[in-house]
């Protein structure tokens, strides 16, 4: 008979010790990573719903002068910010000359509400609410909030545009006029700070309006950066009416 050998008993335990370690830190490192996905992704659809939330919330505030609420983020693995925009709203009334009745300030800013997803989000470009038109009726919002993709993931709510009613009779003593009411909404930074779960809030800091007496048949231009729609005024006795709603809001 040949001699055969055998492996240590010792020696055996080792390597099928360190093979099942292996296996223990491979099968922990994917579920951790399985963990860490899911999460995110239940972050960024419930800052989804907030974000609808908050915009529904701003809309309300922007109703009523000195109104405030606040709504709250977790930014676990992302984050929610306030950044100003690199596009205005310009309103031209044009009547021969042109007039710009809006905004009231030419050094007045405009910010829109970003939240970042997650570097393990993965989702598509949508839209949520709203709309990019620049002029929207009684019955459509004028917030418009939907995911971009551009370095990352985000969620964007911005209100850069606004909503125009017109042929509304508007009686001064034994005159009727005819009325056009645009309102505005812009938002203001407040102060900024915090980390983990947020606090939004929003404040109405108050209206500013200002009412011009166009000649008939003037038209309205709303422009904001390269995109722009016109509105005719006809009518008799007309009256334009241009309202700003100016929400700070702040994040802590």
């Amino acid at each position: 008979m040949k001699d055969k050998s055998a492996i240590s008993p010792v020696i055996s335990t080792i390597i099928i010790s360190s093979t099942l370690l292996i296996i223990l830190v491979i099968a922990s490192f994917v579920s951790t990573n399985i963990l860490e996905l899911r999460l995110a992704d239940t972050e960024f659809e419930q800052a989804k719903t907030n974000m609808l939330l908050l915009n529904k919330i701003i809309q309300d505030v922007a109703l009523k002068e000195d109104a405030a609420s606040s709504m709250q983020f977790s930014q676990r693995s992302g984050g929610i910010g306030i950044y100003e925009s690199a596009e205005k709203i310009n309103i031209t009334l044009i009547q021969g000359s042109q007039i710009n009745v809006y905004p009231f300030s030419q050094s007045d800013s405009f910010y829109i509400i970003k939240y970042r997803g997650g570097s393990r989000v993965s989702a598509a470009e949508t839209n949520l609410t709203g709309s990019p038109s620049l002029v929207v009726g009684m019955s459509e919002p004028l917030g418009y909030v939907r995911v971009e993709i551009d370095n990352g993931v985000w969620i964007i709510l911005d209100y850069l545009r606004v909503r125009v009613v017109t042929n509304t009779i508007l009686r001064v003593g034994a005159i009727d006029y005819n009325l056009t009411e645009i309102f505005v909404i812009r938002l203001e930074l407040g102060s900024t700070s915090g980390s983990g779960t947020v606090t939004v809030k929003v404040q109405n800091m108050g209206f500013r309006t200002q009412t011009y007496y166009p000649a008939n048949g003037a038209t309205l231009r709303i422009k904001v950066g390269e995109r722009s729609e016109e509105l005719t005024l006809t009518g008799s006795n007309l009256v334009l009416r241009v309202t700003e709603a100016l929400i700070r809001v702040s994040i802590s």
